[in-house]
């Protein structure tokens, strides 16, 4: 009976870790989900290295902590590594609205490019400047959630990768999500280690040393390219042993909801008005100062794909399926400012309907009229800095390193950030903008690539076909002449090409038996992939986008063939023009901001980069050297230097929302129409910055209403028609004086008659 029972015990505990596997491997870990008690969990947990091993306070050569392997024992690290903080990096990166770019300052080379992978409009990906996951982490990992492009390791098979940096990778290790800086709210927490560490190179011990449970000695950036971390310990982890109990576990205080501090890290604006001394009379944002958190309004669930305050309750103004579908506008609108203030009339619930979460008050907005609120958005009237007359700038943690603490601290002055600038967003309304304005030397050419497009859109050949069309094309035709110009192919080698590609090159692929097992789901594999749309080759160039119909050749007009301009590395512009830059010179004339540039330098400059010797395909035509500034893109004609407006050039923006000022302080607030309608009026009529290195001590500005798509002689003429509304209110309060002193008369002769009549009938 005994044996019955340890059997039945022994199947039942199979059973249940089999059970919690198949859980795990659906995507939800033991820790994840809510099971509806709101008391924190207490994290007494065991530390496991990269290596899966449990971290001993008796171990004689520890490893530091592997965020994967310890926080991934409970929560299921790779749903987490799709949220909005750690997945910018990946092939299917959501856009939505636009945000705070990451931006590549050189101010020897006059260079602030913003740079993002989420294909918002006046930002340039990582690839276009030659930026490796590796490059990224050396620029920006001081202000780096983790994850993403941290760990982005090359493969072994990875052709492409830079020699050094496959090497550097291991040596410094991954930089793996690091939750503990968002939800351990320790207070030896300290960020600044962790960006420490990493302009150390020393990536994998990032999280361990910002927790404060340990301390490391050694740089991975010193280290030999062929240093072995498997085998050598130069680089030393010191754990605080007082903070590992009996069972080698350690207490971590581990909370849901994340601390406005932990957020304030990279979040935080500092206004240089009041910089420094005087920080202390600026005032917090309104919300936090009434005791609420950031994570009050930016919520989010196991995936952490945190709300973003989107404002418009319903709608998509983004214009992306897939933003739409990771971010439910139906739950996440119910918290932006119309959501909390208003009410959000398309959520599912009646509470989130009728708006006033935690408390928040509902505006009565009397005597504004109501196109203010189809025209407008609440951050225009209630976020960020006053405008005055002129924009002031700000910085930002994270594209100015704010937050370091100790001899590695900085103080960088690019890119210099104007702030308010009142323009349009996406959905239509005016708001207020944080605006940068690109400089940096760049390219303007016609892509001329090989590649397949499918549905509409059209991606490169990879490099193993692309070597194949570079064979069959060093071949040469019968009678061909490519003399003259090898860029310019005939109809005939484009279509043998073509159809050369359409065939892979000719080879086949070799078909293995499959088990009998494996048929079904095979032929159901290979059904979905003859559903899917085949990629058809292509030939982009000269414009045109050249395909097959049959066996003829054709050509259409294609947005990948759009001529396109693209900025130049910083480190290529340092080897090409380094010394007419002045690159060398000890003693700039201002340190950590722009240094004046002159536009013979830029016309110097641009010539450089025309004699360089570009790597460049056969196919391929040579570049055209450009330089962006201020608004202005400079290119060299009949060789002068010419400036024309482009739309590379103009300035990236986006909308801010934060600090929200009180009510009182709010644009209009009790019945001051002037705020706006008056027609010296900063929010309409201010001036807004315009910054380059090209004379930067001349004062450089552009109307707000160019920003706003406002008319400004209508504004002019509306405003001064406010000049004459107290004389209208005067003359509207006599003539109703002047009319009740008529009606009172008349009432007091019609009283009269009454009287006179009634007295008659007596």
């Amino acid at each position: 009976m005994i044996q019955i029972i340890r059997t039945f015990l022994s199947l039942t505990l199979l059973a249940g870790a089999l059970a919690l596997g198949q859980a795990a491997e659906k995507g939800k870990g033991l820790g994840d989900g809510h099971d509806g008690n709101r008391t924190s969990i207490t994290h007494l947990i065991t530390l496991y290295d990269e290596a899966g091993l449990p971290i001993k306070a008796t171990d004689k050569q520890p490893r530091p902590i592997s965020m994967r392997n310890t926080c991934g024992e409970c929560h299921d690290y790779d749903k987490m590594a799709t949220g909005w903080h750690f997945h910018s990096g990946t092939t299917n990166v959501l856009s939505g609205r636009v945000g705070e770019p990451w931006v590549l300052t050189d101010t020897r080379v006059r260079t602030q490019i913003p740079i993002s992978n989420r294909d918002w409009k006046g930002t340039y990906s990582p690839d276009d400047i030659n930026m490796t996951a590796w490059k990224f982490l050396k620029q920006f990992s001081s202000h780096f959630p983790g994850g993403n492009y941290g760990e982005m390791e090359p493969s072994d098979d990875d052709l492409d990768a830079d020699p050094e940096e496959f090497l550097r990778w291991p040596i410094s290790g991954k930089y793996e999500i690091n939750c503990l800086a968002c939800h351990h709210v320790d207070r030896k927490q300290n960020q600044s280690d962790a960006a420490l560490q990493a302009a150390r190179e020393n990536y994998r011990w990032a999280a361990t040393v910002a927790s404060g449970l340990a301390t490391v000695k050694g740089t991975a950036s010193e280290l030999d390219e062929f240093y072995d971390p498997e085998t050598e310990y130069k680089i030393i982890t010191s754990y605080d042993k007082s903070r590992f109990d009996s069972n080698n576990k350690v207490f971590l205080d581990i909370v849901r909801k994340p601390p406005s501090n932990r957020c304030y890290y990279c979040h935080s604006t500092q206004d240089l008005q009041t910089p420094g001394r005087d920080e202390w009379v600026h005032n917090e944002d309104v919300h936090l100062a009434s005791g609420m958190s950031c994570a009050d309004c930016h919520r989010n669930g196991v995936d952490h794909m945190i709300g973003r305050g989107d404002i418009e309750p319903s709608g998509n103004p983004h214009g992306s399926a897939d933003y739409l579908k990771n971010f439910d506008p139906k739950k996440h609108a119910s918290y932006s400012c119309q959501g909390c203030h208003l009410g959000n009339p398309n959520a599912e619930n009646q509470a989130d309907k009728m708006g006033g979460h935690l408390g928040a008050p509902i505006p009565e907005h009397k005597g504004i009229p109501a196109v203010h609120f189809e025209k407008l958005s609440c951050t225009a009237c209630h976020s960020g800095r006053l405008p005055e007359e002129n924009t002031a700038r700000v910085r930002t943690a994270r594209m100015h390193k704010l937050g370091l603490h100790g001899r590695h601290a900085m103080n960088k002055q690019l890119p210099h950030v104007v702030t308010p600038v009142f323009a349009k967003m996406a959905n239509g309304k005016i708001g207020p903008h944080n605006m940068i304005w690109p400089s940096f030397w760049g390219t303007r050419y016609q892509p001329s690539f090989w590649g397949t497009k499918t549905g509409d859109a059209v991606t490169p050949l990879p490099f193993e076909l692309e070597d194949m069309v570079v064979d069959h094309l060093s071949e040469k035709a019968d009678g061909e002449d490519t003399e003259s110009d090898p860029t310019k192919l005939s109809d005939e080698r484009i279509t043998a090409v073509l159809k050369l590609i359409a065939k892979g090159g000719g080879d086949q692929e070799e078909v293995e038996n499959e088990p009998p097992g494996d048929a079904e789901p095979e032929a159901e594999k290979e059904a979905e992939k003859e559903a899917e749309p085949k990629p058809e080759p292509v030939f982009v160039s000269g414009g045109k986008l050249y395909s097959l119909r049959g066996d003829a050749l054709i050509s259409t007009a294609h947005e990948a063939a759009d001529t396109t301009i693209k900025p130049l590395a910083p480190g290529l512009v340092r080897e090409i023009a380094g010394d007419e830059l002045g690159v060398e010179n000890e003693n700039p004339e201002r340190v950590n901001d722009w240094i004046a540039l002159t536009e013979d330098q830029i016309l110097n400059v641009l010539k450089l980069f025309n004699d360089y010797d570009w790597e460049l395909q056969s196919w391929q035509p040579k570049p055209e050297p450009v330089y962006v500034a201020g608004g202005k893109l400079y290119s060299i004609n009949n060789k002068v230097l010419v400036k024309d407006d482009h739309e590379a050039a103009e300035p990236y923006k986006w909308p801010i929302a934060h600090d929200v000022r009180p009510a009182s302080q709010s644009l209009g607030s009790n019945g001051r129409c002037a705020d706006c309608h008056d027609d010296t009026s900063p929010f309409i009529f201010g001036k807004v910055e315009v910054d380059t290195p090209i004379n930067p001590g001349e004062k450089q500005t552009k109307s707000m209403t160019e920003f706003g798509e406002l008319d400004p002689g209508y504004y002019q003429s509306f405003a001064f028609t406010f000049m004459f509304r107290p004389w209208l209110k005067g003359l509207v309060i006599v003539a109703c004086a002047i009319g009740g002193l008529v009606l009172l008369l008349f009432a007091l002769k019609a009283m009269d008659r009454l009287v006179t009549a009634a007295g008659r009938k007596k």
